[in-house]
C-alpha cells in the first residue's frame, strides 16, 4: 500500500511537470506569434515607391525631416511612431525581415530591446538591435545587429542557415536599409564562436567596431575569414562597411553564431 502511495505521487508529479512544460511551450509559441503579427503590421507602414529602383546607385531616394534628422521617406511612419527605429533588415527565404532599434544612449548598456517589443512593452523575443559602440551615420567600419535564437524558428534563428553551402550559395547577399540610406550586403564570412572571459587576449569578433589603422581592419578580416565555416572568396579592403548579424548557438557555452557582410550597394 505505502509503495502505490509512492508511485501515485510520482506520477502525479511526472503529471504535474508535463502540464508545465506543455502551458510554457503554448506560451513561448504564443508569445512568438504575437510578435510576428506585430512586426506583420510594422512591416504595412514601410512605403514601397522606390522598391523596383532598389540598387541604382542614381536613384533619387525621397527624405522627410523628422524633428531635424532626415529619414527616407518609407521609412517615416515607423520612425514617428518609434525614433528608436534605425532600419530594416531582410534576407530572403528566410524569417529574418525585421525592424532594427538602436539606443546608445540608455542605461542597459545599449541592450534596451533585448526583451521589449517595438512598442516598448516587455516580449521576450525582443527585437533585433544595434550594438551601442557602433553608429549608422556617420557608419562605423562594423556595425554589429543582435537578434535571439528563438525555437520557434523566429527573430535571427535563420541565419544558421548560412552554415549549409547550398543556401549560402543561393544567399550570398542581404539587405539592411536604414532611415538614412539603402544597403545590400555581401556575405564575408560565417562563423561559430563564444563569448570570452573580459581579460582573454584571443580574438573577439564581437568587439570590433572601428579600425584604428588599415593593418588592424585586415587582421579582423583574416581572423574571420580563418573561422568561416565557409570560404566565401569574397574580397574585402580596407574602406568597405561591415555588418555582423550575431545571434546565440548552442555548440558550447556562451556561443554564438555571426554571418559578417560587407556593403557593396
Amino acid at each position: 500500500m505505502k509503495k502505490k502511495k509512492i508511485l501515485n505521487v510520482i506520477m502525479v508529479i511526472c503529471l504535474l511537470t508535463a502540464l508545465g512544460c506543455g502551458g510554457y511551450l503554448l506560451y513561448y509559441y504564443y508569445v512568438s506569434n504575437h510578435n510576428e503579427g506585430q512586426f506583420d503590421i510594422l512591416r504595412t507602414l514601410i512605403e514601397t515607391d522606390n522598391e523596383e529602383n532598389k540598387g541604382d546607385e542614381n536613384q533619387n531616394i525621397e527624405y522627410v525631416d523628422i524633428d531635424g534628422v532626415k529619414v527616407q521617406k518609407k521609412f517615416e511612419n515607423l520612425y514617428r511612431q518609434n525614433k528608436d527605429f534605425m532600419g530594416w533588415v531582410t534576407i530572403e527565404d528566410t524569417n529574418v525581415d525585421y525592424p532594427v532599434m538602436y539606443t546608445p544612449n540608455d542605461t542597459e548598456n545599449g541592450e534596451y530591446y533585448i526583451h521589449r517589443d517595438f512598442n516598448k512593452e516587455y516580449s521576450s523575443a525582443g527585437t533585433p538591435f544595434i550594438d551601442s559602440n557602433c553608429s549608422i551615420e556617420p557608419a562605423t567600419d562594423n556595425v554589429i545587429i543582435y537578434g535571439h535564437n528563438m525555437n520557434s524558428g523566429k527573430m535571427f534563428h535563420d541565419i544558421i542557415k548560412y552554415e549549409d553551402k547550398e543556401f549560402y550559395e543561393a544567399h550570398k547577399t542581404f539587405e539592411f536599409d536604414t532611415i538614412y540610406g539603402d544597403g545590400t550586403y555581401e556575405v564575408v564570412a560565417i562563423i561559430r564562436a563564444h563569448i570570452l572571459p573580459e581579460d582573454s587576449t584571443e580574438f573577439k569578433y564581437y568587439e570590433f567596431v572601428n579600425a584604428g589603422t588599415e593593418t588592424e581592419f585586415m587582421e579582423y578580416i583574416d581572423n574571420i575569414k580563418a573561422m568561416s565555416v565557409i570560404d566565401t572568396k569574397t574580397d574585402v579592403k580596407y574602406g568597405d562597411k561591415l555588418i555582423t548579424l550575431s545571434t546565440c548557438a548552442y555548440h558550447v557555452k556562451d556561443g554564438r553564431f555571426a554571418v559578417i557582410a560587407k556593403k557593396i550597394n
